[in-house]
């Protein structure tokens, strides 16, 4: 007993130790801004960063970034020396803008021990299309009518009111969208997907990320491939959608004022209903999970 209360006891002071540490923060801060003209995009890849993407003053013909790189650590001069090994480049190649911020060390040295954070903020003409690579932090991109295409890990993204294309590739990252009026298309790995006020159509493909769709009377086609998760589509009335559900060893869900043709068999559950072929579609199926229709 005494040996237990000696090492909780211990346990509790290292902890208030940690709690206590005051860390060092050092900053270095970048302002950039490139001349953008209709046809040409731009391309963002960056690593440890808080992403924002929104539009620029009707005005603006340029794409502008506001870059604050840090380095926190309890000692002044590891922070100091960490934050060079931010590395933050703009440059433009042909008909493409590039924005870059990694960390980048000499062949052999020695990994930073100080906590690296990016945090961009990126004005951009509403009609640029906008290519966003990130991992390890987080991205929101607003009212841009372009096409945008996401690719992250470890990186959590969240839109809103976009009007043209989207493209979301997420690993262990939640993808978030809201007021899309473009087509959407998301593939995700361990990562939830939020997705509502859908204008037209959208295709998701999940694997160990459960999906939530909510889907209005001017949503078009929506289809869902999910592996062991489950799906909710939210619907309010009046009906203006076919439907295929199909949960392979798992359940389908739905209100009782719901009127589907139902089928069952000893490896799932399946529903379908048909209003005519001039109404678009939500089908739905996942392996090992459930779907629910509310």
């Amino acid at each position: 007993m005494k040996i237990f209360l000696y090492s909780l006891v211990l346990l509790l002071a290292t902890r208030e130790a940690i709690a206590q540490t005051t860390l060092q923060v050092v900053t270095k801060n970048i302002r950039k801004s490139i001349a953008w003209k209709p046809g040409i995009s731009l391309e963002i890849n960056c690593e440890k960063a808080d992403i924002i993407v929104e539009t620029a003053p009707p005005d603006q013909q340029s794409v502008q970034v506001n870059a604050e790189l840090s380095a926190r650590h309890p000692l002044l001069d590891s922070a100091r020396h960490d934050l060079e090994a931010w590395k933050f480049a703009v440059s433009t190649i042909g008909k493409k803008i590039y924005i870059r911020a990694y960390v980048g060390l000499p062949s052999g040295a020695a990994l930073p021990a100080s906590n690296l954070k990016a945090k961009l903020k990126i004005s951009v003409p509403t009609n640029c299309p906008t290519t966003l690579s990130n991992k390890f932090g987080s991205a929101r991109i607003e009212k841009i009518t372009a096409p945008i295409a996401l690719n992250g890990e470890f990186c959590s993204f969240s839109q809103v009111q976009l009007g043209g294309k989207v493209q979301v590739d997420s690993r262990y990252g939640n993808v978030d969208g809201q007021q899309l009026s473009g087509p959407v298309n998301v593939e995700s790995n361990r990562a939830e997907v939020s997705l509502s006020g859908l204008t037209g159509d959208c295709s998701v493909r999940s694997k160990y990320g459960n999906v939530h769709l909510e889907a209005a009377s001017q949503t078009g086609n929506i289809t869902v491939e999910a592996s062991e998760a489950d799906v909710t589509v939210a619907m309010p009335p009046p009906l203006r959608h076919n439907f295929d559900l199909k949960a392979n060893y798992g359940q389908v869900s739905i209100p009782l004022g719901l009127r589907l043709e139902a089928g069952a068999s000893s490896t799932g559950q399946q529903a379908s209903l048909r209003l005519g072929s001039n109404y678009p579609s939500i089908v739905v199926e996942t392996t090992l999970g459930n779907i629910t229709v509310r």
